[in-house]
């Protein structure tokens, strides 16, 4: 007669980001099983009666742990990270940084990524690692995320990644901000780089670049198109850059039906005119999941006004690069911002 859930935001107190292990019985109070202020990733056994529970956050490494199913109770510690030898190496985790986001009021999260040869007299160019969703989001709410960024921070820059309103993983009502207005929540990333422009010396807001995949194709691109005197460099993979030639249920989610003029207005294709900085296009030319069609219409259009940038197309890749492919586009990808 148990229901068992996962909730984050219950805790103020904690990273709204954070889940934790809850039950509930009927009319009962909700019992919490996994007391600690961290992230909780949890596999019942297979009668019920005990979980495995595995606790971190992105600057507290991994600890598993065995509890009852009934009071959360730990009966037995499995792993304990090590992380001794990259500490060694000098590695530092990801820093977390919190604003206030576009609407004056809600506080928003992000994480950065440093070097490991981090000299704090240096200025360093920002990378924007972005995916914007709307349907889920990219703060590195556990351990197994904090290395994510760091071979891009290794080449010289400073790596971003930021939750803005009209993401997942908090309210509806924050989600429900990038409703028939995809591609705003970047405003909150804007924000993010400039509050850290301001507060560490380090970072310099005038080299801003940006990269993402899928729906963070459509990010990347849309930066350089929407807020093209912040953003200069941007890496688009696999964009859905038109929503009116992607599949049909996801952007129907986001942008409503029928279709009308906010699908005109939101696609980068009706942007291309505002290119300034440098753009590299990728697609896989068997993307069964973001056709291909919207990279090339919108290539088409920059040719049209006059616009230069740079396009591949991974012929035999679908929407995950893989092998040969994959390691082809990662040295496109970092050498296009060491360059530019």
């Amino acid at each position: 007669g148990w229901v068992y859930f996962m909730a984050s935001g219950v805790n103020i107190n904690m990273n709204p980001y954070h889940q934790q292990l809850f039950r509930i019985n009927g009319n009962e109070k909700k019992q919490l099983l996994t007391p600690e202020k961290l992230h909780h990733k949890i596999d019942f056994s297979k009668e019920g009666k005990f979980f495995i529970d595995e606790i971190s956050s992105v600057q507290t490494p991994s600890k598993t742990v065995l509890r009852k199913a009934m009071t959360g109770e730990i009966l037995l510690e499995l792993t304990n990270a090590n992380i001794s030898e990259i500490l060694e190496d000098g590695w530092e985790s990801p820093e977390v940084f919190t604003l206030i986001g576009k609407d004056d009021k809600t506080e928003i999260y992000g994480a950065l990524w440093k070097p490991t040869n981090f000299r704090p007299e240096k200025k360093y160019p920002v990378i924007d690692a972005t995916y914007t969703g709307p349907h889920t989001n990219v703060f590195p709410k556990s351990f197994d995320r904090s290395i994510s960024n760091q071979s891009l921070a290794e080449l010289g820059f400073i790596v971003v990644a930021v939750d803005g309103l009209g993401t997942a993983g908090r309210s509806k009502a924050f989600r429900d901000a990038s409703y028939m207005n995809m591609g705003d929540n970047l405003r909150d990333h804007v924000l993010a780089i400039k509050h850290l422009g301001k507060k560490y010396d380090w970072i310099d807001t005038n080299k801003v670049g940006i990269f993402g995949h899928s729906a963070g194709g459509y990010d990347a691109a849309h930066a350089l198109l929407e807020f093209s005197d912040f953003y200069t460099v941007g890496v688009s993979s696999a964009g859905d850059h038109d929503f009116r030639m992607e599949k049909a249920w996801w952007p129907e989610m986001y942008m409503g039906w029928p279709v009308n003029e906010r699908y005109e207005e939101v696609s980068n294709i009706s942007k291309a005119k505002n290119l300034k900085g440098k753009l590299l296009l990728v697609h896989g030319g068997m993307d069964h999941n973001v056709n291909p069609s919207a990279t090339f219409k919108l290539a088409e259009k920059l040719i049209e006004e006059g616009k230069d940038f740079d396009m591949y197309i991974l012929p035999s890749q679908r929407h995950s690069f893989r092998g040969k492919a994959l390691e082809f586009f990662q040295k496109k990808r970092w050498n296009y911002f060491i360059e530019h």
